[in-house]
This record gives C-alpha cells, structure tokens and sequence, in this order.
C-alpha cells in the first residue's frame, strides 16, 4: 500500500471517529467540590447545558446562585453537610424566568436583601421547578415563589427558622407544595394575589402565625386530606386567615412523616440517554460515502 494510501485511509477513520463524536449527543455530570473540576457551584452552572446535573460534594459554599439555565438538576450530596450560605446578601439561590431546574439535597441558609422577592430559594417568572429534600434556616423567607411562577413543585423539605415567610407564593398560581416540615417562622405560607396553588400533607408547626391567604382561592386540602396545624382544635375545618376566608376542610390529627422525594431525570436527560447509540440526522448517509471511497480505493489500488 503506497503512502498515500495509506494518509487516505487515516483521513477517513478521523473524519468518521469525528463524525461519531459528533453524532452522539450525552447529558454531563459536572462535580463541584474540593479536588473537583469545579469549585464553586456557580461556574458549574454557567458551565452547563440542558439535561446536566451539578453533583455538589458535601462542604460549606459562600455563594448567590443565578440559575437561568433550562433543564439542569443541582444535586447535593448529603442534605446536613452540604450547605449553601447566603452571607445575608440576597437570595441564596435565584430560578429568574427559567424552567425544569431541580434543586435537592442542600441547607440553605442565611438570605438577605431588601427585595420582596429574596428568599433561601427565589422562583421568579419561572415554570415547571423542583425544590425538594432541603434544609433552610435562618433565611428572610425560606422559599419564594414569585411573580406568575406556575407548574412548580416543593417537596420534602424542613424550612424553619424564617425571619418573615416560611414559603411566600406572591402573583402566581398552580404550583404543589406538599410534605414539608414548615416551623418556627413569622408566617409558615404567606399567599398573597395568589391562586389555584394546591397546598396538603405539609406540618404546620409552631408558626407565629400559621399561614395567610387574602384571595381565598388556594387550595389547602386535596379534597380528601389537608396539612397537619398544631394549633388546631380537633378534627374540625382548620380556617386560614386573610380575607378570603380560605379552609382546610381535612385537617389531619397527626404530624406528617416526610417521605425523600424522587427527583426526575433532567429535561432532555432521558431523550439523550436514549439516543446515546443514535447517530444525527445524515450521519449515516455520510458513513456510506465514506465506505464508498474507501471501497473505490481499494479497487485502484487492485487495478
């Protein structure tokens, strides 16, 4: 075989070892934490695309996330030692007008900030989120849910501590939040404007004010059970303050016990799992002309 042959042959196999890089198309895990290719959990989440997950390594991080990727998931290792500190400057950790984020598996502490909106965890303008298995303590608010956010899940969770709200829900609607330990904050939920937001199974406890609601048009019960309030009398329908005059008409007699929620894929992880074997459109038209070549050679070479 003469030398250039053989230099045919190498440009062929690297234009389709390319090709095939190309072609297949993964979801990354990006690490964050001491000895990691990341160190802070920010330059993870600038550095990611649609369907990865930040693997946060236990460690205290001094940081103020702005999330505004669609479709990652942010994961921390362990819940009581992977901890993300606000330093009392804003929300610790902001969702502004994204989508499919899931957050889990951190405390979350110390939000500051004169904003309205400044929470442990602000959702702003934002869709289809997941805050879930999370400590917070000592925040202005634990969670906030602000400003036509709709279609977000809070789960799991044990917000204490809340210099004002426990979860503070302003101008949106449709939202779930269920089995969570709400106690010991000024307010446990503050809904203010808000509605069709469904609220059940959560412990109400030893709030300074339970929960408030000025449009009464919250769901606090899932038609068959409602939330746990320690300061309820009995059995009888639990009355939330406000001037809607809003009701759990199923108080539950006993404390909830909190059940770890399952986090889902992120978007786009499972399409891109599925395809990990799956070649790009015209891929494998490319492959064959490639092979033609090759064959073509082969028969000069015989001539």
């Amino acid at each position: 075989m003469s030398g250039g042959e053989i230099m045919i042959y190498k440009t062929l196999l690297i234009v389709i070892v390319i090709l095939l890089s190309l072609g297949i198309a993964n979801a990354a895990t990006l690490n964050v934490g001491k000895g990691q290719t990341y160190t802070t959990i920010q330059s993870a989440i600038d550095a990611s695309n649609t369907g990865d997950e930040i693997s946060v390594g236990e460690g205290t991080y001094s940081e103020n996330l702005i999330i505004k990727k669609n479709g990652i998931s942010i994961i921390g290792k362990n819940k009581e030692k992977t901890v993300i500190d606000g330093k009392k400057i804003g929300s610790v950790i902001r969702i502004d007008q994204t989508n499919n984020v899931k957050i889990s598996g951190f405390t979350i502490q110390n939000s500051g900030g004169s904003g309205k909106e400044d929470a442990g965890i602000t959702i702003y303008s934002a869709k289809n989120n997941m805050v879930a298995n999370t400590i917070f303590l000592d925040n202005i608010a634990g969670i906030s849910i602000y400003s036509g956010s709709s279609d977000n899940i809070i789960s799991g969770n044990d917000i204490r501590s809340s210099a004002n709200n426990g979860i503070f829900i302003f101008s949106s609607s449709d939202n779930k939040i269920y089995n969570n330990n709400i106690q010991g904050n000024k307010f446990g939920i503050y809904a203010d404007s808000a509605r069709k937001n469904n609220i059940y199974s959560n412990n109400f406890m030893d709030n300074k004010n339970q929960a408030f609601d000025n449009s009464g048009l919250n769901s606090w019960d899932d038609g068959k059970s409602g939330n746990y309030w320690s300061d309820s009398k009995g059995s009888a329908v639990y009355t939330i303050p406000g001037e809607g005059k809003a009701k759990d008409n199923y108080p539950l007699s006993g404390a909830v016990t909190l059940k770890s929620e399952t986090i889902p894929a992120p978007a786009g992880q499972d399409s891109a799992q599925k395809d990990a074997a799956k070649p790009s459109p015209g891929f494998a038209g490319v492959v064959v002309l490639a092979l033609f070549i090759m064959a073509g050679v082969l028969r000069n070479r015989k001539k």
